[in-house]
């Protein structure tokens, strides 16, 4: 009967588990909706993403045969890596606890690691935009910081829609900057932040703020290092692959009967890579007080 019971709450705990860690990966920045978006086929190991040139049209004659040109094409393969985490529940910490509130607990905190992890992984790939560049170390983020970005990925004819991608300090800093302008825009931005939290687009440049970035000295995928590498792009910029397409979040349990205890296993699989370059632009600003 104990065993019986005992399994009767494990499945209570991961469907509680799966459904918490469902609902949380929709919270909050997650910068997979910044990249061009695939997901990997049964029976493949990676993505090919096809990059083509461009075409040209021209005048012609009527009656006159038009020229054939040719469309080169190169790719990019990205192929996905499994990432994961594991704890162990005891029986008796599982008969002393309430399965439902436990399940969502540990789906809660696996969730938001793995986004956090997703996140960091994507954000430092921003170090690696060299075709574009805006912005110095040490100085505050600006106005024309944000403008010089859009006209370098205008000019490259990146596709919009265009992210800008920041720190809480370089969130901070926008917020100061916009405070002690009287123009228009600034109360429009200003009135969107206080009443929701959110930073409205500038100059059609879509602010989103990341706040689960590691800790450390780097400016490249650091939330409180002096300068922060972030970035304006193009979705085309960058490319994502979804390893369990339609899943996303992979939960497993196992028995350790010696431990008297069950293994609980999360795992995610994608991988993410630069697609072109010119459709990206590194924002270098200071981030710090």
């Amino acid at each position: 009967m104990a065993s019986e019971t005992t399994t009767t709450s494990l499945d209570d705990l991961c469907a509680a588990i799966i459904a918490e860690a469902n609902m949380t990966v929709g919270l909050g920045a997650d910068l997979r909706q910044i990249c061009t978006q695939r997901d990997l086929p049964k029976g493949k190991s990676g993505v090919t993403f096809p990059l083509y040139g461009a075409a040209s049209f021209a005048s012609v004659n009527e009656g006159t045969d038009l020229a054939n040109q040719s469309i080169s094409t190169t790719s990019a393969t990205i192929t996905p890596t499994e990432h994961g985490a594991m704890t162990t529940l005891t029986d008796m910490a599982e008969w002393a606890s309430n399965p439902a509130q436990v399940g969502a607990d540990i789906g809660r905190l696996f969730a938001e690691a793995a986004r956090a992890e997703r996140n960091q992984t994507i954000w430092a790939l921003f170090d690696a935009f060299t075709t574009n560049t805006a912005g110095t170390t040490n100085v505050d983020i600006t106005e024309a910081n944000i403008l010089s970005a859009v006209r370098q990925l205008m000019n490259a004819q990146a596709p919009p829609p265009y992210y800008m991608p920041i720190t809480p300090h370089v969130f901070e800093d926008l917020l100061t900057l916009y405070s002690t302008n009287s123009n228009q825009t600034a109360d429009q931005i200003r009135n969107s932040v206080l009443n929701s939290g959110i930073m409205p687009p500038i100059y059609g440049v879509i602010p989103l703020l990341v706040d689960n970035l590691a800790s450390g000295s780097s400016a490249a995928g650091k939330r409180d290092s002096a300068d922060a590498k972030c970035a304006v792009l193009s979705t085309a910029a960058l490319g994502y692959v979804e390893g369990y397409p339609g899943v996303g979040f992979k939960l497993e349990y196992e028995r350790d009967a010696s431990l008297r205890a069950w293994e609980i296993v999360a795992t995610t699989k994608y991988a993410v890579g630069e697609l072109v370059d010119a459709y990206g632009c590194e924002l270098l600003v200071d981030n710090k007080d």
